[in-house]
Order: C-alpha cells, then sequence, then structure tokens
C-alpha cells in the first residue's frame, strides 16, 4: 500500500514552501487525490517526481526545460505542459490599422496630458508671483510708515545737541550720535 502525505510533510522533506510544491503540481499537470478542503495527499511516486523537478531546478534549468518524460504515467493525461505553454505564449495578432489608430489615440492622449499639465504649472506659477508681489507690497507699506516714523522722532531730536555717553575705562568722554536714519539708510 502506498503512503499517502499532506503538502507540509513533502514540503519539509523538500525543504521547499509549500506553495511551491502547489505551483510545481500546477504548473507539471501532476494528478493527485485531494480531500474535501481541496488539500492534496501524496504519493511517494509523486514525491519521487517531486525530487526530480527539484534537483533539475538546483541543476540551474528553468521550469519549462524539466524532463519528466520517465514519469509520464504518473503526471495527468490532460494537454502537455508544453502546448499549455504555448497556448499561454502565443501572440495575439492585430491589424496594423487598428494598431495605428490606437496609437494615435493614445498619443493624442499623452499631448492633451502634457497641455493640461503645462497649464496647471502655469496657474500655480502665476498664483504664486501675484502672492509675492502683494507681500512685496506689504512690506514696503510697512518700511514707508517706518519711515515716517523714524523722520517724526528726528524731528524731536536736534541734531545740534549732543549726547553724553558713560565714560567707559580709556574711552573718550563726550561723542555725537549719528542720526538714527543715518546709521540705517542704504
Amino acid at each position: 500500500m502506498e503512503m499517502t502525505m499532506k503538502t507540509k510533510e513533502v514540503s519539509e522533506q523538500l525543504g521547499v514552501n509549500p506553495t511551491t510544491i502547489q505551483r510545481w503540481m500546477k504548473f507539471f499537470n501532476i494528478h493527485c487525490e485531494t480531500n474535501e478542503h481541496g488539500h492534496y495527499f501524496f504519493t511517494d511516486e509523486q514525491l519521487v517526481v517531486l525530487k526530480t523537478i527539484q534537483a533539475q531546478l538546483q541543476e540551474g534549468k528553468k521550469m519549462k526545460e524539466v524532463d519528466l518524460s520517465e514519469y509520464s504515467s504518473i503526471i495527468s493525461k490532460s494537454p502537455s505542459t508544453d502546448t499549455n505553454i504555448r497556448k499561454q505564449t502565443k501572440a495575439v495578432s492585430v491589424r496594423a490599422g487598428v494598431y495605428e489608430e490606437k496609437l494615435e489615440n493614445v498619443l493624442k492622449r499623452v499631448e492633451d496630458l502634457e497641455a493640461e499639465l503645462s497649464k496647471k504649472a502655469d496657474e500655480v506659477v502665476s498664483y504664486q508671483l501675484l502672492k509675492h508681489r502683494s507681500e512685496i507690497e506689504n512690506m514696503m507699506k510697512m518700511l514707508q510708515k517706518l519711515e515716517a516714523r523714524i523722520d517724526k522722532m528726528e524731528e524731536k531730536v536736534t541734531p545740534e545737541e549732543e549726547v553724553e555717553l558713560p565714560v567707559a575705562a580709556g574711552a573718550e568722554p563726550k561723542r555725537k550720535w549719528r542720526s538714527f536714519k543715518q546709521m540705517f539708510s542704504f
């Protein structure tokens, strides 16, 4: 009587992930028993096939290059994997006119999107310039107010008045202050 193993047991024996075992089963059309939940049960023969697959893959072969011809009795009688692969990779031909029409539509949509993007970029730059301009105008108004206040303060202080500075060690005892506006003039 053949011993049956679950996917997890087979994956532990081979040292691969259980999903790898399932992928190999589907790719190579290896038929095996399943329970009501769809879980695989493997026989010793199927384990040998899986070990052969693993060995060939470890040699550097691709899955489509693996040779299982000696195990044809174990592999399902459904269409061969080569036929399935050819069906999956068969190119779909499209008439040149249809292709060119679709290409033109795509190119037109790309041009439209580029135009919209350019327009949005221009709008953003315009908005930023207006915002900066209003900030500069506000700063200019503030500078004009400060200048007016400085002028009023200078009118109150006469330039002939001398202001005594505290005498520090080695400092000259009397100096004239320059006007506040002169200190900060540009």
